[in-house]
């Protein structure tokens, strides 16, 4: 009989972090939502996207709603976010 033990430590990814230039104004720039749809939220997000576009007037929108609320949003998702926006507003657990 033998005993498998499992760490319970993950393994993390590695990341470069760099200071990106903070924006003078939020208004009239792409904005980014990465959201997870739970269901507790689901009419506050409504409401935060409506305000942010009707007071922000953004260029441009671009979302990212995950199909599944535990899981991370794919990096392909995250990458078109940081590619394709200026700012991004990132709902918990997102």
């Amino acid at each position: 009989m033998s005993i498998l033990l499992v760490s319970p430590i993950g393994d993390v990814d590695s990341s470069v972090n760099t200071v990106s230039s903070s924006l003078e104004t939020l208004k009239g720039k792409t904005v980014g939502y990465v959201f997870n749809q739970h269901i507790s939220v689901l009419a506050f997000w409504r409401q935060l996207e409506r305000i942010v576009e009707e007071r922000l007037e953004p260029k441009g929108v671009v979302k990212v709603y995950k199909s599944n609320t535990w899981a991370p949003a794919a990096t392909s998702d995250i990458d078109r976010i940081v590619s394709a926006t200026d700012f991004a507003v990132v709902g918990v657990g997102a």
